[in-house]
């Protein structure tokens, strides 16, 4: 009786396990945008299978383990190759790919090999050659390994060298600006790129998209738009060539698997390979360079946040001081191949300078009143803003506080948030943010994701010589009051909604 129970229990302990197992898979597939029938009829294949090799007969005493091997587990099995091929294969899988061939093929040569030792004299000879055979075909599936690497890496060699040829006639077509040396603090939105996120996730926080159950929607819907990802750089008289944030890069836009495999295969499981777009002008190093700079020339880059849209850059900065908070440096990255070529080069604000305005505690980094740093946790452990004193206003670097201009109305429109107080903390910080803006009327907000007339329209053309006069600051200030009210609410006609085409409107 107690050698039966254990028996059910173990086989049932196994079906705990591969269920796992298996819904694990099937959410990486639909991070990968596998459509959901596909996806239930898969996974009913898969269950199929995994009940019918732990409780042999329960199809029917002549449905045993060989043929739900063949009516199940042929079809859950080209079912898995499919669709690894079709959305998570990447070219650098190869080696490995033909690696697991051949030491299959090896050890199904010597079970087959020993077998025969064992059998009669005609089934022996004739295991014998099916183990030479697949012996054979496991040395040149590893002799094809082998010569597969190379031929990856240059595959790899090709795509950059191709990339850096556009990226030099990018750089060099006519219209690149002379740098101005005048003695002016200038600031200049760099739109790096693009991401692909969903509506509710940018828009959603009073729809659900809120926590875990945001996290769990991401996975079913694909309610997609496009919104921009900017970096700013910034040219200080006395500071010298600094940047808030540093945007995407190249890779990861056109070689994403290999830009995420550097860390390992569940890092590249886990992302979506078309999150991020971007044009060989929007390249950080070109848009630089158009403005008559070089980021070799950058000393310092203030990380709002360790997120990897904020981050991608860096691989281009390894000579910068990079400035975060050690809260995300220590709790908060997720992909640390960005950091790999800074990492040496960190440094910490403590936030020891005193109150500033609602904030009760703050970093006068450089002692100088002209750049301060602002702690704003929430949408990460360490998220901070960054305020910069200019000659004739202010300028508020963002980050991920608030996504765009309506998200200041934190009552009506609300990107998804991590939940609990994560949330409390995001919204106490929006709140904050709010209360200095009306204390300082030239000060104006910088956003890393804004995808209204507000970031595309005014503020890249406010900043397009990185130079706003007065009048300038007070245009950007007269917007903000179109759109919201003084106590921060919308006026009517800038609610978003998401129209055809993942295009979004406001009314």
């Amino acid at each position: 009786m107690a050698k039966t129970l254990s028996r059910v229990l173990g086989k049932v302990l196994l079906l705990v396990l591969s269920l796992v197992v298996a819904a694990a898979w099937l959410i990486i597939l639909r991070l990968k945008d596998v459509a959901v029938p596909v996806l239930v009829v898969y996974g009913l294949l898969l269950l199929g299978l995994v009940i019918g090799l732990i409780w042999p007969g329960v199809y029917g005493r002549r449905f045993g383990r060989t043929q739900v091997g063949k009516f199940i587990g042929v079809p859950a099995g080209l079912g898995t190759l499919g669709l690894y091929f079709a959305v998570v294969f990447y070219i650098a899988d190869v080696p490995v790919l033909l690696g697991l061939a051949a030491a299959a093929a090896l050890a199904a040569a010597l079970v087959t090999g020993l077998r025969g030792r064992r059998g009669t004299a005609k089934p022996a000879a004739s295991r014998s050659r099916r183990a030479l055979v697949l012996g054979g075909v496991g040395v040149a599936l590893g002799t094809l390994s082998g010569l597969s690497v190379g031929r990856v890496e240059r595959h790899r060699q090709d795509q950059l060298t191709q990339a850096e040829k556009i990226r030099q006639e990018a750089i060099h077509a006519p219209g690149r600006r002379q740098r101005i040396t005048d003695g002016a603090v200038r600031v200049f939105p760099l739109h790096t790129g693009d991401t692909v996120v969903t509506f509710g996730q940018f828009y959603g926080g009073f729809d659900g998209w809120d926590g875990v159950n945001g996290y769990l929607r991401t996975l079913l819907d694909k309610t997609l738009i496009t919104v921009p990802v900017y970096a700013y750089l910034v040219d200080h008289p006395r500071h010298g060539l600094m940047m808030i944030d540093a945007g995407i890069n190249w890779e990861q836009a056109h070689d994403h698997d290999g830009y995420y495999n550097h860390n390992a295969m569940v890092s590249r499981l886990l992302s979506d390979r078309d999150e991020y777009r971007m044009t060989s002008e929007q390249d950080l190093r070109v848009r630089v360079a158009r403005l008559g700079y070089d980021v070799t020339d950058v000393t310092t880059v203030f990380l709002t946040h360790v997120h990897d849209d904020h981050a991608g850059g860096l691989r281009h900065l390894s000579q910068a001081t990079v400035v975060m908070d050690r809260r995300d440096w220590e709790h908060g990255v997720v992909y640390p191949y960005s950091f790999d070529l800074v990492k040496d080069n960190l440094a910490f604000p403590r936030f020891d300078s005193g109150a500033f305005h609602a904030f009760p505690d703050s970093q006068d980094y450089f002692g100088d009143g002209s750049l301060i740093l602002l702690p704003t946790p929430g949408h990460s452990p360490g998220h901070m803003c960054v305020l910069l004193h200019m000659d004739d206003g202010n300028a508020l670097f963002m980050g991920d506080t608030l996504y765009t201009l309506p998200h200041f109305a934190v009552d009506q429109v609300r990107q998804m948030t991590i939940g609990g107080t994560d949330t409390v903390h995001q919204i106490d910080a929006a709140r904050r943010i709010q209360e200095l803006l009306t204390e300082a009327p030239n000060t104006v907000p910088m956003f890393a994701h804004d995808n209204t007339p507000y970031q595309l329209e005014l503020v890249d053309s406010a900043f397009s010589h990185g130079r706003p006069d007065a009048a300038g600051f007070r245009r950007l200030r007269q917007h903000m009051n179109t759109v919201l009210t003084s106590d921060w609410r919308l006026r009517p006609g800038h609610t978003p909604h998401l129209a055809q085409a993942g295009r979004v409107e406001f009314r």
